[in-house]
């Protein structure tokens, strides 16, 4: 994304960062290849699993650097793998083939139903004209749509985008044509975006990295975390980390006026415009109604979550009953995350399969003298890089897809089972990318808007996310153990 300055002649930091990635990475990815391809064989490791390190090194640069579209970065995991004779085409491809692609994809286009309907939109309103014109309230209303919309809206870039509007809005109000820097402003928009992606790491559907945590432990221990599982152990700390979240972007930027002027009249004016529920909305609601009774009762009636998402999709489709066609669907399914999603898993399954991951894993542990340490310390250990990489990291997809085969070797490596680590970290890494403004999509839309500065992000980023390896580390010594998670 280019930042614009107010000197054409000169070349900010945001803009030489993306100049690197377009000019170096491909150079890079390629050096970082044939430097492990014809390094001397590391000892412990097949020739099979070499070829898989210099396969991951290539694509772990390319999605640190976005040189190419990281979908186009995903697929070329494929040709690598078969070219190389790492795997045969077939084990290159099952990561395409994997429900969390289809859960994905689902997803997607149940979001568009509720964006083309405009149900987003009411619900929205709806909670904000409870809670009255007090500015702290407003913030704290945000907050709470972020919540209610991550159990309805399985994006965390169409929340952000369906928000951005209703809070430029309120901004307008307040600010009453005043210019300038609003501190109650920064923290709307930060809480819109950083709240978003905190909720997310408690409820299975509502961000792309948690689908991708499942299906990697499915696949290293054949465990199915299911929808109420997922509920049950990541909500209480995401739900606190949200609350938290907002009450210190509060104190943080402090909003200059208690009160909204005219506020409660804004809100009720946009809420009264949308007129009586219409036949559309209450079709999409009784579909996504019917979509969460499955996940969450799917423990008992078997049925696991893609199925029951495709369910809700078919539904929308029905003659006279669905509301959408193909064309709004294409238009909500990101097809880039889900090919991301593909090739992370596809690239994963190669690590762990030709003993690369295992070997990477026994090296780190090593390196960081974890051998012997305590569950609770190693997973405190993971959860602590898994949180900071995300300075490095530009989505959370490509991140999880890059750590969580190693995370999972450092479990089997530490004699654990591999949900163990990982998912706390694949919490960890879908729910708390909030250090910088290019750490994923939801907070690069709220830099967008001008209304907030680069420095904002690390300033509250940073402290929250110290924090959340600390509440996830006392959830795991405590709440987690209790339920018998380890």
């Amino acid at each position: 994304m280019s930042i614009q300055t107010t000197d054409p002649g000169k070349k900010d930091w945001g803009h030489l960062i993306e100049e690197f990635r377009h000019r170096r990475g491909v150079p890079l990815a390629v050096i970082c290849f044939l430097a492990v391809w014809f390094a001397p064989a590391p000892t412990g490791l097949a020739l099979a699993g070499q070829k898989a390190l210099a396969i991951f090194a290539a694509i772990f640069v390319l999605y640190l650097t976005e040189a190419m579209p990281l979908g186009i970065t995903s697929l070329a995991v494929i040709p690598l793998a078969v070219l190389t004779g790492t795997v045969k085409l077939s084990s290159a491809l099952e990561g395409f083939a994997a429900s969390t692609v289809y859960l994905l994809i689902g997803a997607f286009i149940l979001g568009a139903a509720m964006v083309k309907t405009r149900l987003a939109d009411r619900i929205t309103y709806v909670i904000l004209s409870r809670i009255g014109s007090k500015t702290r309230n407003i913030v704290y209303g945000m907050m709470a749509v972020n919540i209610v919309l991550a159990f309805l809206v399985p994006s965390a870039t169409a929340r952000t985008a369906i928000l951005i509007p209703i809070c430029l809005g309120i901004i307008q109000v307040f600010q009453e044509g005043r210019e300038g820097r609003s501190p109650f402003a920064v923290a709307l928009m930060l809480t819109n975006c950083f709240t978003n992606v905190t909720i997310s790491a408690g409820i299975m559907t509502a961000t792309v990295a948690n689908p991708v945590t499942i299906e990697f432990i499915a696949k290293s221990e054949g465990k199915i975390i299911s929808y109420m599982e997922w509920f049950v152990l990541g909500l209480p700390p995401a739900l606190l980390m949200t609350i938290f979240t907002t009450w210190y972007l509060l104190r943080v930027f402090k909003p200059e006026r208690e009160e909204l002027p005219g506020g409660r009249e804004f809100i009720r004016s946009k809420l009264t415009a949308f007129g009586p529920m219409s036949s559309e909305e209450k079709r999409t609601f009784l579909v996504f109604i019917l979509v969460v009774v499955l996940w969450v009762t799917g423990e008992w009636t078997k049925i696991d979550p893609t199925t029951a998402c495709l369910v809700g999709v078919i539904a929308l489709f029905l003659p006279r009953f669905g509301v959408l066609n193909w064309n709004d669907a294409n238009k909500g399914v990101s097809w880039q995350v889900a090919l991301i999603a593909g090739g992370g898993i596809s690239l994963g399954d190669i690590l762990m399969k030709t003993g690369a991951a295992k070997w990477l894993a026994t090296g780190i542990f090593s390196l960081l003298g974890l051998h012997g340490v305590s569950t609770l310390v190693l997973l405190l250990v993971v959860m602590f890089i898994c949180m900071y990489l995300h300075f490095f990291f530009v989505g959370t997809t490509a991140m999880n897809t890059a750590l969580l085969p190693i995370v999972i070797a450092m479990a089997v490596a530490a004699n654990l089972p591999p949900h163990v680590l990982a998912l706390p970290a694949g919490m960890v890494i879908g729910g708390y990318a909030i250090l910088m403004f290019y750490a994923t999509n939801p907070l690069i839309l709220v830099y967008g808007t001008g209304k907030v500065r680069i420095e904002d992000y690390p300033r509250a980023g940073i402290p929250i996310c110290a924090i959340a390896c600390l509440v996830y580390a006392l959830c795991a010594a405590t709440y987690w153990r209790w339920l018998g998670f380890f």
